[in-house]
């Protein structure tokens, strides 16, 4: 028999959009993890230096900083070796290849489902076997 572990994390979501903001929360919350919202990527910047995160969610486009420079900050300066699920349009295709280029793990084009968020959420917390 094989039992699935559930795994609660601390989660940072960097979104400007208020209304997605909310909902992603709200899904997370209902799997039991840990959410901080924030509003842009200098904002992200910060929470990243001083809370410990498993899982980093972000849309690339966002005031002040992208998500691109977050992820950029994440490994080059911080060495975080955390997930990142980034969030993007469609039409932001350059912006997806170089998130990955950066260091992104996944991403989500918008409109997103929640349930497929929720997938994607466990599956990265899973594959680094994300415990607190």
């Amino acid at each position: 028999m094989c039992l699935k572990v559930h795994v609660m994390a601390n989660i940072l979501v960097c979104e400007d959009d208020k209304l997605i903001g909310r909902i992603i929360e709200r899904k997370l919350l209902d799997g039991n993890h840990k959410v901080k919202v924030v509003e842009n990527g200098s904002i992200a910047m910060r929470e990243l230096k001083e809370q410990i995160f498993q899982l980093v969610i972000s849309d690339v486009m966002m005031p002040v900083n992208s998500g691109l420079d977050v992820i950029s900050y994440m490994r080059n300066e911080l060495k975080l070796d955390i997930p990142i699920l980034m969030i993007s349009a469609i039409s932001e295709e350059d912006n997806v290849r170089e998130a990955f280029r950066l260091g992104a793990s996944d991403y989500i084009s918008k409109p997103f489902n929640v349930g497929l968020l929720k997938d994607k959420v466990s599956h990265l917390l899973e594959s680094k076997k994300v415990f607190i």
